[in-house]
């Protein structure tokens, strides 16, 4: 058994893995290489610091990490069926979080959903669990008329950062990711305004129904985001990943009919500084 860099493999080596690792999986997760390469770029996925487990001479498991700056985060976990339920993961996690430490990185997150057995995995491997964050699925019917504008780059970092104030956005949720749905994807940021402030915004798809990103500064906002959205698109049942339990927008949309589909797990690793000797 031996683990090795994400790099020394094809991307259409890796998509298969990735497959393979995610068979059987609570949702599906399956992607063909241009999907697979999507990813990579939404997450910030380095190949060099991410790991591939390899048993008897097969591939058999992927660890794929994302990073900004010295911040980092799991992309993507998993072992092929074939080989789980012996120890595998054990290992290929512990190799991925020595990866980290050497790379230097302070603080690595992910996202786990609750009754995912590697939510255990993670915990005996030093992660601690932060908050619940749930994907919401709902329709709304607007319940009047709200001021509303599309966003540039500027305006929209500006409203992203006071709300991230309130609320830490997960890593498929920072600024970066959402910036990257505008400029690769034709997504379009919609703000609410109130007066002449920006107090809330959705990053609304060309197409589909799965907001990359959507966030207000208290619930009154949240209620105009909704009829916002609303009357953006009527009678679509929008759906957000990672929003916090109990947030201004998780409230205003639950109250409004919206359901938790699937509830996840915030987690973070706190990594050590290695220390290092002066050479003799």
């Amino acid at each position: 058994m031996v683990v090795v860099p994400a790099a020394d493999f094809t991307r259409g080596e890796l998509t298969a893995l990735w497959n393979q690792a995610y068979e059987g999986y609570f949702v599906p997760v399956r992607f063909d290489e241009p999907l697979f390469a999507r990813h990579l770029r939404r997450a910030v996925v380095d190949l060099a610091l991410s790991r591939v487990i390899v048993a008897d001479g097969t591939a058999c498991g992927i660890s794929l990490s994302g990073r900004r700056g010295q911040r980092g985060y799991l992309a993507g976990f998993g072992i092929a069926g074939t080989h789980r339920r012996r120890g595998l993961a054990r290992q290929l996690i512990a190799a991925q979080a020595e990866a980290w430490s050497k790379a230097g990185l302070h603080r690595v997150f992910l996202e786990v959903i609750e009754q995912n057995p590697a939510r255990a995995l993670y915990g005996q491997a030093g992660f601690e669990e932060l908050r619940t964050l749930d994907v919401l699925e709902g329709s709304f019917e607007a319940r009047g008329t709200v001021a509303t504008k599309e966003l540039d780059h500027a305006d929209l970092a500006a409203v992203h950062t006071a709300c991230a104030a309130l609320s830490r956005p997960t890593w498929r949720r920072e600024l970066p990711t959402v910036l990257d749905a505008i400029d690769n994807e034709n997504a379009i940021a919609l703000g609410v305004t109130r007066g002449t402030a920006l107090v809330a915004y959705a990053v609304v798809p060309s197409t589909g129904n799965a907001l990359p990103d959507a966030a207000a500064i208290d619930e009154a906002a949240a209620h105009d985001l909704l009829d916002a959205l609303a009357a953006t698109r009527p009678g679509t049942r929008w759906r957000l990943v990672d929003e916090p339990t109990g947030s201004q927008l998780f409230h205003a949309a639950t109250v409004r009919g919206a359901t938790a589909v699937i509830r996840q797990i915030d987690m973070a690793l706190t990594i050590e500084p290695v220390d290092v000797q002066p050479f003799p």
